[in-house]
């Protein structure tokens, strides 16, 4: 869980380099807001802080809760730790990297789409709100 909202969204905004479809919930388009919305149940209390959206089915938004795509629901309190195979496994390039591998603690995982090179941006603050 993400206690404090805004020392994620200071660490995004001095990470962020020039993204097109992914930013601070809040500052995306509107009607992008809206179709988000429209996708997901929110628990009670749940803020949504990042969010990307390139369709209905290749989404993703990061609440102070969970970590939502439009395959998917984790906790963040689930998540055991973040990879990047693509670049460490594969060698592709940082502009090629469209993806990471959220592990979770029962040993299940899954393949997050992202927007082109924004993997970094995206790790580092995942790395920051799943620490323990």
């Amino acid at each position: 869980m993400i206690k404090n909202v805004n020392i994620v969204k200071s660490k995004f905004n001095r990470i962020k380099q020039d993204f097109f479809k992914t930013d601070l919930f809040e500052n995306l388009e509107n009607n992008i807001q809206q179709q988000l919305n429209k996708n997901i149940l929110y628990l009670e209390n749940e803020i949504p802080v990042l969010g990307y959206f390139s369709s209905v089915d290749n989404f993703w938004i990061l609440t102070n809760f969970r970590l939502i795509t439009n395959l998917t629901k984790v906790l963040l309190d689930d998540i055991e730790k973040i990879e990047v195979p693509e670049i460490f496994k594969e060698g592709k390039s940082n502009n090629e990297c469209s993806s990471i591998q959220i592990i979770k603690k029962d040993d299940t995982d899954f393949k997050f789409n992202l927007e082109k090179s924004t993997w970094y941006a995206v790790l580092n603050v995942l790395q920051f709100v799943t620490r323990k």
